[in-house]
């Protein structure tokens, strides 16, 4: 199983060929396009605030998808252009952390790089709660289609964002108590 947030949320099962050299065969899938798993009150909260930023907001990573939105897939909240999205709502529940990244760039010209990049390299709260809940979406949606795929011979996790992430991912465990977390299936997902 291959999952990857980018400009989009790709995803793909690769089966292991019939080929005595192991080669794998790769199936794409557009799993980015299903539903996003509202879990918890802030999951609700950021699906309702994401509608309208997505239908209004100028910002640089919004441009490609700026209009109505019907419902919400899991691409628009664990994609690239999720990170401003997520930093705008975290910004706007969390009043009291100072947005330092706007000291020097408006918000309309934050990028998904900018944002994570000061949450890694310098820890800044604000940033660092925005990694935190895109990394939970993340886990989330990788269980979700473990779950679906029963991937034993391993998920590779790929894309720009994961890159830009993976400290965290390693040495938190965000990622992976959403990814277990699947309620009666929580230890085999472990």
């Amino acid at each position: 199983m291959v999952i990857g947030p980018g400009t989009g949320l790709g995803q793909g099962i690769l089966i292991k060929g019939e080929d005595p050299d192991g080669f794998y065969e790769t199936y794409p899938a557009e799993g980015g396009h299903v539903d996003f798993t509202v879990k918890n009150k802030e999951d609700w909260e950021l699906t309702e605030f994401a509608r309208e930023f997505i239908e209004t907001s100028n910002n640089i990573e919004n441009k490609r998808a700026k209009g109505k939105v019907g419902r919400m897939s899991v691409e628009r909240l664990c994609a690239g252009p999720a990170v401003p999205l997520i930093y705008a709502f975290m910004k706007k529940k969390h009043p009291d952390l100072e947005a330092v990244l706007e000291k020097d760039k408006d918000f309309d010209q934050l990028e998904a790089k900018d944002i994570i990049d000061l949450a890694i390299k310098s820890k800044d709260p604000l940033c660092m709660k925005v990694v935190q809940k895109f990394t939970e979406n993340f886990g989330t949606e990788t269980g979700n289609l473990a779950l679906k795929t029963l991937p034993f011979g391993g998920i590779y996790l790929i894309g720009g964002v994961t890159s830009g992430i993976q400290d965290y991912l390693i040495h938190e465990p965000t990622f992976m108590e959403a990814f277990n977390n699947k309620g009666r299936l929580s230890d085999f997902m472990r």
